[in-house]
């Protein structure tokens, strides 16, 4: 679940980002900066700002949803089995978004303008053009992208460590912090190292199938 929320998420919210930052408005070159700042910081640095941020107590994230009257009184999300993880999974999904957002802002640099201004002259609308000219032209980024959100999705151990180790109970006890725990607090070194392999078996897997869904041949 973990995984999934956090491959579907930061690919849909990088493409709508390197969408829009593509486009030409003001302030365009300043937001493109900023999308470095979340990717150039560590994952353990992430999972501590949104602890900070999802804090019960003094948390921005809770003072927000009170002004709009979502909730009347503060609620410490990570110490609710319900919430921990989908809060923890956003919390990668927003650092691993921009790294997204860059990849394929870097591959819609390459897709030449003339091709969608002579498809909007044929009448071709804005989601034709997307799913016709820009989604196929994407297709070589897409692929690394969805690659790296598998091996990240899988294997991600930093945030999870900082902002819940694991709990509350076991509910974001992923395989990698498993592993964690058989090795360095249970000691159970056979366990861990089963366990390490099986994790890189399904992480290997789950990246050739999305090569293999995603890569084309090109056709000269």
């Amino acid at each position: 679940m973990f995984a999934a929320i956090f491959i579907i998420g930061s690919t849909v919210i990088g493409l709508a980002g390197a969408l829009l930052l593509n486009e030409k408005f003001v302030g365009r070159i300043f937001l493109r900066g900023l999308l470095v700042l979340p990717w150039a910081c560590p994952w353990l640095i992430v999972g501590i700002i949104w602890k900070w941020f999802l804090d019960g107590n003094i948390g921005l994230f809770n003072g927000v949803l009170i002004r709009l009257h979502l909730i009347s009184e503060y609620k410490d999300f990570l110490s609710d089995p319900n919430w921990a993880l989908l809060m923890t999974a956003l919390a990668a999904t927003w650092r691993q978004s921009c790294l997204v957002a860059l990849l394929l802002l870097a591959g819609l640099q390459t897709l030449p303008r003339d091709i969608s201004d002579a498809a909007s002259v044929d009448g071709a609308g804005i989601f034709q053009r997307f799913r016709h000219i820009t989604l196929p032209w994407l297709r070589p980024a897409l692929t690394v992208v969805t690659v790296l959100n598998v091996i990240y999705g899988l294997m991600q151990f930093d945030v999870i460590f900082a902002m819940t180790q694991g709990g509350p109970g076991s509910s974001t006890t992923l395989l990698s912090y498993l592993i964690y725990r058989q090795f360095f607090i249970f000691t159970n070194f056979g366990v861990g190292s089963a366990l390490a392999v099986a994790l890189a078996i399904i992480a290997l897997i789950g990246g050739l199938i999305a090569v293999k869904t995603l890569y084309r041949k090109i056709e000269v």
